[in-house]
Order: structure tokens, then C-alpha cells, then sequence
């Protein structure tokens, strides 16, 4: 095998090629019915998400394009980041045979330095809630699962970790995603079915307050 290369992605690799290897390297998931949002996306849709202050990631074998990554930037309007610059992981993608050499530790690395730069105050990410491996490694890096929603295929758990102190107890913000995550699964069924009109509304009035609820923190 001939060694992999870590780069920013070169002009000469299309967002179309970004898009291919995220099918190919979620093939698996994609056979099983678990279809991400970032998958889904035209490459057109992808280099617009990344937008201007946000980055991504090949990994090369010769030329051939064999692992990506991706950070976008964004102000946080939630309970958990209001007012803060999140630095939000995505379109990560790494082929089968290429899993398990680090070229996942060199993306991570290249990701930190980056939101270091960049005066990231929060770092966060997403997946489906049956991704076992990757809310594994969410959780040893550091973070907390703050947010629960449903999908048309699967519900996801987004989690977080403050780059610069957390000014939530561990408890505080466990309770928030116990609310979150009940307030979903009373409001859907599985496959993201609303149970009624009535209880969706009640829920939503509820899910706002909870992510708007910004400024009731409880003490370390």
C-alpha cells in the first residue's frame, strides 16, 4: 500500500468526489436503511454547507481518493451553545479498506488544530442513536450527549464539548437530554410518526422551551 497522504481537499478533487466516497464509505449503512442527511447531499450542497470559514479533509493512497472529513462553523442559538462559535464535525467518510491505519486520528488531528485556530468555543457532532461505536468515542473524547430528535429512518443524539469550560454540572445537562429525548419519543413514532396533532404541538411548545432555556443553569 502506498502511503497516505493528509491534505486539504486540492481543487482538482470535485465536491462530486467528496459526495461519491461518502456513498462508498457508508454503503453498509446505506443497505441497512440508515441514510444521513450528509450523505444525501449533492456535492454542490456539501461545498456550500462547509461554506467559507469551514474546512475539508482528504486522505490520498497515490491518487486515489480514499477517506474525507469535514468542519463548518455556526453561532449557537441553543440552551447548550447560545452566543458561542460551534465547530461542527461532518461528511466523514473513510473506505473499508482503508479503516483502521489512523487515518481517523490524523483527520482528528488536523480538526483540532483547525478549531484551535479558528477560536472555536464548542465543538459538536451527530449520529444515529444505534451508532454505538461513534457515541463510544464521543464520550471518551470528552463529550456530552446534549440533544435528542427524530429522523424518517432512525432518532440521532447530538453531543458537545466545551472547548473552554463547561458552565454546566454533568447532572444539568444529563436532565436536558433526558427532556429532549423523552419530549421525541412521546411526540413520534418509530420512523419519525407524529402520534397526533395535538401532542405534537404540546411537544413542540416544550422542545422550544428546552432548547431556548438558556439562562436556568444549575450550580457545579
Amino acid at each position: 500500500m502506498e502511503e497516505i497522504k493528509i491534505m486539504e481537499k486540492p481543487e482538482w478533487i470535485s465536491w462530486d468526489d467528496i459526495h461519491e466516497l461518502l456513498l462508498a464509505a457508508h454503503k453498509k449503512n446505506i443497505e441497512k436503511g440508515i441514510l444521513f442527511r450528509n450523505v444525501q447531499m449533492s456535492g454542490d450542497e456539501i461545498g456550500e454547507k462547509i461554506g467559507e470559514e469551514g474546512c475539508c479533509w482528504v486522505a490520498l493512497c497515490g491518487d486515489k481518493l480514499v477517506g474525507t472529513t469535514s468542519v463548518k462553523y455556526y453561532q449557537g442559538k441553543s440552551w447548550w451553545n447560545h452566543g458561542k462559535k460551534v465547530a461542527h464535525g461532518c461528511f466523514t467518510g473513510i473506505l473499508k479498506d482503508y479503516q483502521g491505519i489512523g487515518i481517523r486520528e490524523d483527520f482528528d488531528e488536523k480538526f483540532r488544530e483547525h478549531i484551535k485556530r479558528m477560536g472555536a468555543d464548542i465543538v459538536d457532532g451527530n449520529t444515529a442513536e444505534t451508532n454505538y461505536v461513534v457515541l463510544k468515542i464521543a464520550r471518551k473524547n470528552g463529550c456530552k450527549f446534549v440533544s435528542y430528535y427524530a429522523e424518517s429512518r432512525f432518532n440521532s443524539i447530538q453531543f458537545a464539548k466545551w472547548l473552554k469550560g463547561c458552565p454546566y454540572s454533568d447532572k444539568y445537562i444529563e436532565m436536558r437530554f433526558f427532556i429532549s429525548k423523552m419530549l421525541t419519543k412521546i411526540q413520534y413514532k418509530p420512523g419519525k410518526v407524529e402520534r397526533s396533532h395535538i401532542i405534537t404541538l404540546f411537544c413542540e411548545a416544550l422542545q422550544k422551551i428546552n432548547r431556548k432555556c438558556k439562562d436556568i443553569k444549575s450550580n457545579k
